[in-house]
């Protein structure tokens, strides 16, 4: 699991790499300085959306300010349990598990639970590739653009994941589904 605290100190570390001011990374992000303060001292935990701008502000993959280690090959089939799982929580609880043994996939499989009342983030935000979703239990609203989906379980969502987007659950109970994203942008770190 990823622990607010490594994320900020990944962070810190990079952005004194390249010689940012907070001032400036805040500009970069369209976030404040006292936010960033706080997500640098592991004070609190950062959206999805503001990992991903973090990230792209460094310049860095988002899975170099989440990985603990490189992944390892172990063979070209593997088992994963879920105790073995490289999972990345955000802010209001909502989690990113890695179904796969590693990123070494050309996509992403993973696993996404939003507690109710939870979000993405509070902006929309984009990646590269193409993304698909299934809907197993809860709702989900997904905002594509200026589009809005409302999911129920057993309904699957594909889209174009250069087009801003966001995932809500505005409903009472978690709301879980599994993804692939057709280019790795959560745990790669390459």
């Amino acid at each position: 699991m990823v622990r607010e605290k490594a994320f900020g100190e990944r962070m810190r570390g990079l952005r004194t790499e390249k010689q940012l001011t907070l001032t400036q990374l805040a500009k970069l992000t369209k976030r404040s300085v006292s936010l960033l303060s706080q997500i640098e001292a592991g004070k609190v935990s950062p959206s999805f959306s503001s990992m991903r701008l973090i990230a792209d502000a460094l310049e860095v993959p988002l899975g170099r300010l989440i990985a603990d280690r490189e992944p390892s090959e172990t063979g070209r089939s593997s088992l994963v349990s879920p105790r073995d799982r490289k999972v990345l929580t955000t802010q209001g609880g909502v989690q990113h598990q890695l179904l796969s043994r590693s990123v070494a996939p050309p996509f992403e499989f993973i696993s996404v639970e939003l507690p109710p009342r939870s979000s993405t983030g509070e902006s929309l935000y984009t990646h590269e590739g193409v993304e698909c979703g299934l809907l197993l239990e809860g709702a989900l609203e997904i905002q594509v653009g200026r589009k809005t989906y409302h999911l129920k379980p057993g309904d699957s969502i594909t889209l174009d994941s250069s087009i801003p987007h966001n995932f809500i659950n505005r409903g009472k109970r978690k709301a879980r589904a599994v993804w692939v994203n057709s280019t790795p942008m959560i745990f790669s770190t390459r």
